[in-house]
């Protein structure tokens, strides 16, 4: 965990050592990262996808299988719910459906699909479910486009409709989950309570905590997800108005939060706290990631503050740490290499050992004690160790997104605890 070097460093700064000491001490530092990293990550994403199921003795594809149906209740979905599905909106010249009303052949396509517009003889016509269709009418059908294909054998011929499409303008909005009723409920739960806001809306994803959540009936929905609604732009705001708020992202940084919360968090490193005759810091490194928690936190619940393009932070997040393992390396670099040389071996071994124990017992604890389900267990594992890709390697070797609902709480776990552990390490080992 690069950010523990920080950590480490910091406390082991603060123990008064002789320089000579001291920088040997953060070579140390430097050559275990360095040996055991590679380990660490290669170790976590082959022991996830492969190694937890054989010691649960499962087959992950299936129970990933399993669980999809768990989630949706064993029922096939209803059409009146939202569904994962591609939007499209196409014209149609009314034949075959005169006389019927707007609701019969809604009903008829199915799969949600919904008449969207109107044109009578030039004029737009207001209607509803049980308004008339008249020969000759131009009407648009907004839904998924396998359902849109057959559409015309219950309507009539489809045209190209350039009078009447130019209005119906498709749109795609990210919306922050921040309405309270909707915590902790399943999809169907939702569509329920937005009740007729709902009508011509279809979900395309769900993400929390940037990992992409498997849709079913029985998928529940948590304060912070963001979901991606997809629809006509009118019918796409009216129900992301009952949802929370939408997302307009900006490609403008905030840069008075971001430096407000990078200097608290560099004062917050400063602090220490009396372990016996050891001093115990957090560093500037610890005291950030933990304000950058809070302020997660805090854009989650009001995301009008805060804002960062994600190119931007990925780029900044690829400079600042490529610049902070360069500077913790580059003056430690000779004496790094003198204790790889004299102890590899020995690094190498506590590679493997501080990688497959955590994950093996935490496997068998959990599947053999805690009963959790195994799909889950490897989303948690991957979260834990904090390795994107072993969670990415799940979902594939798995065939489904179902290992990331148990990722979530573990990562954000992982991520401060083995960055605290940075000076627990140091006040242990020098108050032995």
């Amino acid at each position: 965990q690069s950010s523990m070097i920080g950590t480490a460093t910091s406390a082991l700064a603060q123990l008064g050592l002789a320089d000579d000491v001291l920088r040997q001490q953060q070579a140390n530092i430097a050559a275990g990262y360095a040996v055991t990293y590679i380990l660490g990550y290669i170790l976590t994403l082959l022991f996830v996808p492969f190694a937890a199921p054989w010691l649960m003795g499962i087959d992950l594809k299936e129970e990933a299988a399993k669980l999809e149906i768990a989630l949706s209740g064993g029922k096939a979905r209803k059409s009146g719910n939202l569904g994962y599905q591609k939007f499209k909106a196409r014209a149609y010249r009314v034949v075959t459906a005169a006389g019927q009303t707007v609701g019969a052949i809604e009903d008829r396509v199915g799969q949600r699909v919904v008449v969207e517009h109107i044109d009578r003889r030039g004029s737009d016509v207001e209607f509803s479910r049980i308004s008339i269709l008249e020969s000759g009418d131009e009407i648009v059908l907004a839904g998924p486009t396998v359902a849109l294909v057959k559409a015309s054998t219950s309507i009539g011929p489809e045209i190209e409709g350039a009078g009447v499409l130019h209005e119906i303008l498709g749109d795609a909005l990210g919306v922050l989950v921040s309405n309270q009723a909707f915590h902790g409920r399943t999809l169907t739960e939702i569509v329920d309570l937005i009740g007729d806001s709902a009508r011509g809306v279809f979900l395309r994803d769900v993400m929390r905590t940037g990992q992409e959540v498997p849709l079913t009936l029985e998928t529940r929905i948590y304060l912070g997800d963001v979901m991606t609604l997809v629809g006509a732009t009118h019918d796409v705001e009216r129900a992301a108005a009952k949802v929370g708020q939408v997302l307009r992202y900006s490609d403008r940084t905030d840069i008075a939060f971001l430096a407000a919360g990078i200097a608290a968090g560099l004062l917050i490193g400063l602090l220490s706290v009396k372990v016996g005759a050891l001093a115990v810091s957090l560093g500037g490194a610890g005291g950030t990631l933990l304000v950058g928690l809070v302020c997660g936190w805090l854009r989650a619940r009001r995301p009008t503050v805060g804002n960062y393009p994600p190119a931007a932070q990925q780029t900044l997040s690829d400079i600042g740490l490529g610049g902070f393992i360069a500077a913790i390396g580059l003056p430690n670099g000779p004496a790094a290499i003198a204790a790889v040389q004299s102890h590899g071996v020995l690094l190498l071994s506590l590679g493997v050992v501080v990688t497959l124990v955590p994950l093996a017992i935490a496997t068998i604890v959990a599947h053999r004690i805690l009963r959790l389900n195994p799909v889950i267990i490897c989303g948690a594992l991957a979260g834990a160790m904090t390795v994107d890709a072993a969670v990415t390697g799940c979902c594939e070797r798995a065939d489904s997104q179902t290992p990331v609902l148990g990722v979530a709480v573990p990562y954000a776990v992982g991520n401060v605890l083995l960055t605290i552990l940075g000076p627990v390490i140091v006040t242990l080992t020098y108050a032995g």
